[in-house]
């Protein structure tokens, strides 16, 4: 994970638009370039989506807000509730992920 995460911020640095934050660790994968990442530096380590489709000029729009703690984010994931799941379009009680307002100002760190 750590290899991962010094592999994004070097790639983030070298791009026109920068898009990974200082003390985001991506602990899963998504596929498409999808990840779910842990905010290091939160006390109860919020878990965050990464979405490089949301990019166009502002690498911040590509963060969302998954889970408030790590532990939420955990028990959502393996009870099966979460947004990803197959079948959440039918799920009124479903939390879609939401902006990360702190993005922007931790790309820049």
């Amino acid at each position: 994970m750590l290899s991962e995460y010094r592999s994004e911020r070097s790639a983030s640095a070298r791009e026109a638009t920068p898009y990974w934050p200082a003390g985001v660790l991506p602990i899963l994968d998504w596929g498409c370039a999808m990840y779910a990442a842990v905010d290091c530096h939160s006390e109860p380590a919020t878990v965050l989506l990464f979405e490089p489709n949301a990019i166009e000029d502002d690498g911040a729009a590509a963060w969302f807000v998954d889970g408030e703690s790590l532990a939420e984010w955990l028990e959502t994931w393996l009870a099966e509730k979460g947004w990803y799941r197959e079948d959440a379009a039918d799920d009124e009680d479903v939390t879609e992920p939401t902006p990360w307002e702190p993005a922007a100002s931790r790309i820049a760190d």
